[in-house]
């Protein structure tokens, strides 16, 4: 099951509706201090914790913003609303209970209200397929089985099989029917109820909530953990990362003060360490010559203490762990706290991390992204926030949300999957991440225009120069084009260059990616690119659909895909009025190809190649069209 989207109705500073898209594998949350990004993760994790913690339920009088507080007391508000989609390992579950197509719609959200009761909606489940599923596995005659499909409604099926029930197999339908209705907690239509609470809630992922305060200590009185009490020799969060440590172990706290010969013990903590150390030093590149270590003190007073160190190799000492460096100390107590949950395999898990890796070095921040990337998100959605441009990977700035504090004590914070270009504060982590790529990788001019990819330079490039040295219309040569990598990076960049006060054009292929489309026409409407600023390849053509390519003729294009991956393609073999890519990629056996490939072959093979009046002549709309626009 997935996170599509989340609703905060109110929260803490977010004072109205706030709705954002949550990526399927990583979401990464920017915002300045102070912004609300700490309370959107808080908000999130109190909709369904992955433990019973009074510090992650709501609390109206707490969490509630202040300044409505007492409208609101009488009142049992909305908090968020959380919208899932099941994947096909939920539906298959289902589906092998009953029959294929039992789900009909597999998005559904729920909603936590501020005294932690939740209302779900929008699951929906096909009454006819139940039908033919009782039928078939009951095994029912065919007397039953009009009656049963003559129903248009649970309770008359019911009522109709409690009058029928000396016909064959149908005492045994009325007491599932009956079981459906117990098991469906009061449900408006009890096999919606019946397979939300059975086959769907328990699939629902749990939150997991770390952040900096969440700290290992580096000595721990055993005996006060045997006996369960804590008297402020560790902070609750401490207390909690030790016995997530222990519980990693399998050691039984009970029985540590009863352990006479402590060898047992320090194997098995000692064995927890290695798998952690080993995962960490695959990540943690800064010093690779440490080692963790327990030892374990008993005193003359009769308490013993779990003390860990950190062995230096290189320099042949131990350290206590809190003399270690702040970014080390967060990312052991993290891998701790989370190899806690990665063991266990019976609930899925979705990921929040606030400000993750905030005291550790630049690069040592990249390794944490490296991290969670490779580690963490094959496996779970993941929502981090961060104001740092070192955990931002600028080739994925589409998974950004920023958040963003109004000032306004009516709107409070707000959440923006465009870049929010008002406030430069928020902007920076990601103009400073996207600065050095850029730097590198482009030269920006005051005018740019903006393409999905490389291949649209090379031709864009080629083109402009053959119509100049005709003596016709070419690109103007101070526009720059730009590859941003993709539709979905589009929005983001068009942020960030007008936040620079940069002049940009946009051209593109038609949409195929409805987020992407979603994305730009929001920019549209908030007035952050005018809608006159955008161009697509077929209204160039006067098609409804095209890409780059379709401003080839089919017998250009289709030689350029033979030179470049040596097949023997034939424009014959093409519909004249369809999109050449689809058409292309349906051939290739519905697999993608390489797009600058084609290009690429054409910039090799410039003397060789000639092209058409016909599409010289549309390059050259195209051009005089870009050029109006700047």
């Amino acid at each position: 099951m997935v996170l599509k989207k989340v609703t905060i109705h109110k929260y803490k500073s977010f004072l109205t509706e706030q709705t954002y898209d949550v990526e399927n594998q990583v979401t990464r949350i920017v915002g300045k201090n102070e912004s609300g990004k700490t309370a959107l993760l808080e908000a999130l994790a109190k909709s369904n914790y992955f433990e019973n913690n009074s510090e992650f339920k709501f609390n109206k009088d707490l969490d509630y913003p202040r300044s409505e507080l007492i409208k609101a007391r009488s009142q049992n508000p909305k908090a968020i609303t959380c919208f899932y989609e099941l994947t096909d390992e939920d539906i298959i579950t289902v589906e092998t209970a009953f029959a294929p197509g039992i789900i009909v719609d597999k998005t559904f959200s729920e909603t936590t209200y501020y005294d932690n009761t939740k209302e779900t909606s929008g699951v929906e489940v096909s009454f006819e397929v139940f039908k033919e599923w009782l039928i078939t596995n009951f095994g029912v005659g065919d007397q039953a089985k009009d009656i049963i499909r003559s129903a248009s409604t649970f309770s008359e099926l019911k009522s109709s099989v409690g009058e029928n029930e000396t016909l064959p197999a149908m005492k045994e339908i009325k007491a599932e029917l009956t079981k459906i209705v117990a098991d469906s907690a009061d449900w408006d239509d009890p096999l919606d109820g019946f397979i939300y609470k059975t086959y769907i809630e328990p699939r629902i992922p749990k939150l997991w909530y770390f952040s900096d305060y969440f700290s290992m200590p580096c000595r721990i009185n055993l005996s006060e953990f045997a006996s369960g009490t804590i008297t402020g020799s560790l902070s609750a969060e401490e207390y909690k990362i030790a016995k997530a440590l222990f519980e990693l172990s399998g050691l039984q706290i009970a029985d540590i003060q009863n352990e006479n010969n402590f060898e047992a013990f320090k194997a098995q903590l000692e064995a927890t360490s290695n798998a952690i150390t080993d995962d960490m030093f695959e990540y943690w590149t800064t010093n690779q010559n440490l080692e963790i270590r327990f030892e374990i003190e008993h005193t003359s007073s009769d308490i013993r203490y779990l003390n860990i160190r950190i062995y230096n190799s290189k320099h042949r000492v131990t350290l206590p762990l809190k003399n270690r460096s702040k970014g080390f100390l967060w990312f052991f107590s993290f891998l701790v706290w989370f190899s806690k949950i990665q063991g266990n395999k019976n609930s899925k898990y979705i990921l929040l991390l606030d400000e993750p890796g905030l005291s550790l070095h630049a690069s040592a921040q990249n390794d944490l992204l490296r991290f969670i990337d490779e580690k963490l998100a094959p496996e779970y959605q993941v929502i981090y926030t961060t104001h740092s441009p070192f955990m931002i990977d600028s080739l994925k700035l589409n998974e950004v949300r920023t958040v963003y504090d109004t000032q306004n004590p009516k709107i409070g914070s707000v959440v923006s999957a465009a870049v929010e270009e008002r406030d430069s504060d928020t902007l920076f982590p990601l103009q400073a991440a996207l600065g050095y790529t850029i730097a590198q990788n482009l030269y920006v001019s005051p005018n740019n225009l903006l393409v999905e990819g490389i291949s649209d330079l090379v031709y864009l490039n080629h083109f402009s120069t053959v119509l100049k040295e005709m003596g016709r219309e070419g690109l103007s040569d101070d526009v720059t084009i730009v590859p941003v990598g993709g539709a979905d990076k589009i929005a983001t960049f068009i942020s960030l260059m007008r936040g620079n006060e940069l002049s940009t054009v946009c051209l593109l292929d038609t949409f195929t990616d409805q987020s992407a489309k979603t994305r730009l026409k929001k920019m549209v409407e908030q007035k952050i690119i005018a809608e006159k600023k955008i161009i697509y390849y077929h209204s160039v053509l006067e098609q409804s659909f095209a890409d780059v390519e379709d401003m080839f003729t089919k017998d250009e294009y289709v030689a350029l895909y033979n030179g470049a991956f040596g097949a023997s393609v034939k424009a014959t073999d093409l519909e004249a009025e369809k999109p050449i890519m689809s058409q292309l990629k349906h051939m290739n056996g519905n697999k993608s190809f390489n797009h600058y490939a084609p290009a690429n072959y054409m910039a090799k093979n410039i003397g060789t190649l000639t092209f058409s009046e016909e599409t010289l002549n549309y390059f050259e709309k195209l051009f005089v069209e870009v050029n109006k626009k700047f």
